[in-house]
Order: structure tokens, then C-alpha cells, then sequence
């Protein structure tokens, strides 16, 4: 399921039947209600694999939106990589976890906010719309998770410019859609993206086999982002599947562990490693 070939021949399919994706960007600004499709991608490791999807996309005229984590800016060789992947016509954005690494403190978190959409700015990235990242591993005190920084009435006042995909687009958009997602590694489409967070509502999400059956739900559907984590994909499917793997037994681990009041402290220290997995 996560294998290049496999991306290449769903981008493929997808210009065939003419559902040809749009930045989110791109998608707000519209205003005629027409159908769209917006392929999403959060960068939190390893943006040469983001540049790999980006690359197939262009080659069948798809835009995307990659929302990328901050520290990454802080290598020479990843701007680099992240401008190839904006000249090829994709949106290049913010994928913020400002309440985390703030423990919950918004004044904090806005400075951080502000701080790393300048940064973002300064090597030509426009920041219209931005994606928060969920850590999975984080122990959170007063808030629920880093959507908590837009649900708030000051920042969202403050970065009215701003759009977040997690929090305000649907509203600003105007319509609803379906949110496909490659979360846990496994594709399905979230019943409530925007506050199951708040709220488990998982039994009412819908799984997909294949991309196949995300082909359908996309001709099936006027409205769909499509969500994926590039560093989940390789170009072999040995690589793909012993990965695949390798992340399921380290989930059971977690989920044991996560139990004990003691280790989930100590895990919350380090949740930068989820993004790894």
C-alpha cells in the first residue's frame, strides 16, 4: 500500500477520469462550488521522499499540499529539497505542533507560531493554509491537542489570514468533504477530522483495502482530501511491508506501555520520535 509504483498508477487513474488535484490553497479560493480533490501530505522526517510524490504528481498535472515540521528548515539540504517540490507547482506549508512543544501554554505557542511562519516566508513559502501535527504519544494537561492553538479566539483573530486545515477550513470553505487518511497505516476515511480529538468517534470511521477502493469513493464524491505521510513510502514493497510491520508491533508495544502513568510521562518527553515511525 504505500509503494511509488502504487502512488504513480492512483495518480495516474485519477487524471484519466479528469479529478485532477488542487492545492487547499487553491481549493479556498474557489468559489464556484465545483468538485475538487486535494492530496495532502504531512512532512515530519525525510523530505527527499516528499519530493519523490511530488514528482509524481506533477507528471500528472496534480497539485498538492505538503505541510512540513519546522525543524526541518534547519538543514540547508531540506530547503533545497522543499523548494523542488514548490517550483513543481505544489504548496509548501507549516505543519505546526506549537501546543505540544509549549506544554499548552498559547502565549507561547503564538510566539513559536509566528517565529516559524516567518522562517517559512524568509525561503519564499507563502503561508495560507497549515496543518497541525497529532502526536500520538504526547501527554497533554488543559487542552486536547495542537488544533486547541486555532480553536482559540485570539490566534485565530490574530492569524485570520491563516487557514487551518484541522480546525477552520471546512467553514471557510463552505461545504463539507470526505478526509481520507493514511493514519496508523491503514487507509480510511475519518468521519470527524476536525474534533475527534475531542470526542472518539473511530467506530464510525470507514476502512480501504486498497487505493482502488479510494479511486471509487474519490468518482463516487465531489469533495475529498486524500492525507499520507511521505516518509511511509518506498520504492520496493519488501521495504514498504517490513516497515508496515515494524511501526503495528511498536503501536502494541505503546499501547501497553502508554498504560503505566510513569512511562507515558516519560514517553511525552520524547514524542519528536513519532514522527519517525
Amino acid at each position: 500500500m504505500f509503494v511509488y509504483s502504487q502512488w504513480e498508477n492512483f495518480c495516474k487513474r485519477l487524471d484519466q477520469i479528469g479529478r485532477n488535484s488542487i492545492t487547499a490553497t487553491d481549493a479556498l479560493k474557489r468559489k464556484d462550488g465545483r468538485p475538487f480533490l486535494i492530496l495532502k501530505h504531512d512532512i515530519e522526517t525525510n523530505p527527499t521522499k516528499a519530493l519523490k510524490l511530488a514528482q509524481i504528481e506533477s507528471k500528472y498535472s496534480h497539485r498538492g499540499s505538503y505541510y512540513v515540521q519546522a525543524y526541518l528548515l534547519n538543514k540547508r539540504k531540506h530547503i533545497r529539497i522543499l523548494k523542488k517540490v514548490h517550483d513543481l507547482g505544489h504548496e509548501v506549508s507549516y505543519h505546526h505542533d506549537v501546543m505540544d512543544s509549549n506544554k499548552g501554554h498559547i502565549d507561547k505557542a503564538a510566539v513559536e507560531f509566528r517565529k516559524y511562519v516567518s522562517k517559512f516566508e524568509e525561503h519564499g513559502f507563502t503561508i495560507e493554509t497549515v496543518c497541525q501535527h497529532g502526536n500520538p504519544v504526547m501527554e497533554r494537561k488543559g487542552y486536547f491537542s495542537n488544533r486547541d492553538f486555532f480553536r482559540n479566539t485570539q490566534v485565530a483573530e490574530t492569524f485570520n489570514d491563516i487557514t487551518e486545515i484541522m480546525v477552520n477550513f471546512k467553514s471557510r470553505l463552505g461545504r463539507d468533504y470526505m478526509y481520507i487518511s493514511d493514519a496508523g497505516y491503514g487507509w480510511k476515511w475519518i468521519h470527524d477530522p476536525e474534533n475527534n480529538d475531542r470526542e472518539d468517534t473511530s467506530h464510525l470511521d470507514q476502512r480501504f483495502e486498497n487505493l482502488e477502493e479510494i479511486l471509487r469513493m474519490i468518482q463516487a464524491q465531489e469533495a475529498v482530501i486524500v492525507s499520507t505521510h511521505p516518509h511511509r513510502w518506498y520504492s520496493h514493497f519488501v521495504l514498504a511491508k517490513t516497515k508496515e510491520i515494524s511501526f503495528r508491533g511498536i503501536k502494541s508495544v505503546a499501547r501497553i506501555v502508554l498504560k503505566l502513568p510513569f512511562m507515558k510521562k516519560l514517553l511525552a518527553r520524547f514524542y519528536y520520535l513519532a514522527k519517525k515511525i
